[in-house]
């Protein structure tokens, strides 16, 4: 067990009144952009050893679990014990550039406050629902940066806090059109989804420096703060990582727009990179974690009441990264470059329920599994946040086709609800890679199946081997025990204006209304 101790900060805000129009950024630049900071994040990764470190053994007492079943689409209500597809809807905005520029890597974020949905994509572009997504508006469009980090990129992500009823919502702005020598995340509050922002707060990893790019920033809630976390590099020097950051602010003074204070934490690891991401279903506890080793978890917990962070290691049974091979849809392309079952953990997700914390990554195909796949491990909660002992080791693998990209979130029950990638195979003509959504809870809690459900069609794999990245799964605000979660796949064709981008609601038992 180790504890770190983290350091005061705060973030000031920008109110409305005070937003600067961004100079427009055309689809063509976008994409150079988006290609310049995918080439970054490649070299990066390429310098860490996908395997080494400690050669766990994992208890007994761990048994496996395997989802095995996906089926092709939405299913009606049936039963209690059903999962649901209440609402799936499609956002056509998402596929042009009438609210931003558009995608096919289309990293799709949303959250509701009831009837009313906020969306946002790569690259920028935002919308929202007052129907429960049957219909969506443009959103105004994304103010322009500070002078170090000038221009809307991508990456962003909507979370919804239901105590305070507002919502947050977060951009990557960056510097520089093509070098990416820094970069900052913008933080959005919007206290009504139909209504525009309120304020903004410009969160600086490096308020020092003006060349340390923010890479890959992802967003929790806690109680009483908002989680931010952000990847570390160094500007002039791409295949340098400078640590993995991970900031809280207070969520009573984010909602009222005034100057929140905070605290601050940044980690390194001996075996490179590793990448950050808050957990959902946080209460008092927010917990995040990476992959240590193929064989050990690092698991970390940090207090609402604590300025201290504690992490533990747990050894579990081996996992194998590398570049998955997903070829398949009409144009037999690959999905999955290689940092998609990367260890430095691009996807890596912690959910918290209940009686547990609940971890998730994508990894490589292994004699067992002929098919790229996820690997979890849940680990019971005891008397203190770092009292965790492993329970289980659930796998989501599909005999015909690769699994990757996971999404979880947590519901009232302490369930959890996930979107995954599921498409293309290990030597080519798989189907097309497409977002299916599943359950764990009572009805599948020990080892036995998970049942998936497709939610977009999909007749293309990408041409350029990246696919999602940026789904979302959040508790539905009027309806405690389902979900929301975004997802899409490419039909027709591969351009942006082939995205099927989608909005759902799941769960199981009688529909929310």
């Amino acid at each position: 067990m180790v504890y770190q101790e983290s350091v005061p900060t705060s973030a000031t805000p920008v109110l409305a009144k005070n937003f600067k129009p961004g100079a427009r950024v055309t689809p063509r630049q976008h994409k150079a952009m988006w290609e310049a900071l995918v080439k970054r994040r490649k070299k990066l990764a390429s310098h860490v050893p996908q395997s080494g470190g400690k050669q766990g053994v994992p208890p007994a007492t761990a048994p496996a679990s395997e989802a095995k079943n996906v089926s092709p689409g939405p299913k009606a209500p049936t039963g209690p014990n059903d999962l649901v597809i209440a609402r799936n809807h499609r956002n056509p905005l998402a596929s042009t550039d009438q609210c931003g520029v558009a995608a096919s890597l289309a990293e799709p974020s949303a959250a509701n406050d009831g009837r009313n949905v906020y969306y946002t994509g790569n690259f920028d572009h935002q919308e929202f629902s007052t129907n429960r997504g049957s219909s969506f508006s443009c959103a105004q469009p994304y103010p322009a940066g500070p002078a170090q980090a000038r221009f809307p990129c991508c990456d962003t992500q909507v979370v919804y806090h239901r105590a305070r009823d507002v919502t947050f919502h977060s951009m990557l702005y960056v510097d520089d059109l093509s070098t990416f020598t820094n970069g900052i995340v913008r933080i959005f509050v919007r206290r009504q989804i139909p209504s525009p922002d309120n304020c903004y707060y410009d969160i600086d990893f490096d308020p020092t420096r003006t060349d340390v790019l923010a890479d890959f920033p992802h967003l929790g809630l806690s109680k009483k703060f908002l989680y931010v976390s952000a990847n570390r590099n160094d500007g002039p020097n791409p295949e340098d990582w400078l640590g993995a950051g991970m900031r809280r602010f207070n969520l009573d003074q984010l909602a009222a727009c005034r100057v929140a204070s905070g605290r601050a934490i940044n980690f390194t690891n001996p075996g490179g990179q590793r990448i950050l991401v808050p957990g959902s279903g946080t209460q008092n506890v927010m917990y995040f974690s990476w992959v240590n080793t193929p064989t050990q978890w690092r698991v970390f917990s940090w207090p609402d009441d604590s300025t201290r962070v504690g992490s533990t290691l747990h050894d579990v049974a081996a996992m194998t990264f590398g570049d998955a091979d997903c070829r398949g849809g009409v144009n037999n392309a690959d999905w999955a470059d290689e940092i998609a079952a990367n260890i430095v953990g691009f996807n890596v997700q912690t959910a918290i329920t209940r009686n547990s914390v609940n971890v998730w990554v994508p990894t490589n195909s292994d004699a067992k599994y002929r098919q790229p796949h996820i690997v979890g491990a849940e680990f019971r909660r005891g008397k203190h946040p770092n009292d965790l002992g492993l329970v289980q080791q659930p796998v989501i693998a599909f005999s015909g086709q690769c699994a990757g990209v996971p999404a979880v979130g947590v519901n009232d029950s302490g369930d959890q609800g996930l979107a995954i990638g599921v498409g293309g195979r290990v030597g080519g003509r798989g189907p097309a890679v497409t977002t299916a959504v599943g359950i764990k809870d009572k009805y599948n809690q020990g080892p036995g199946r998970f049942v998936f459900r497709k939610i977009a069609q999909a007749t293309y794999n990408p041409d350029d081997a990246r696919y999602g990245d940026y789904f979302t799964v959040n508790r539905n605000s009027s309806c405690g025990r389902f979900f929301d979660a975004t997802g899409y796949g490419l039909l027709g064709g591969t351009a942006p204006s082939n995205v099927n981008a989608r909005y759902v609601e799941f769960g199981r038992g009688p529909v929310c209304s």
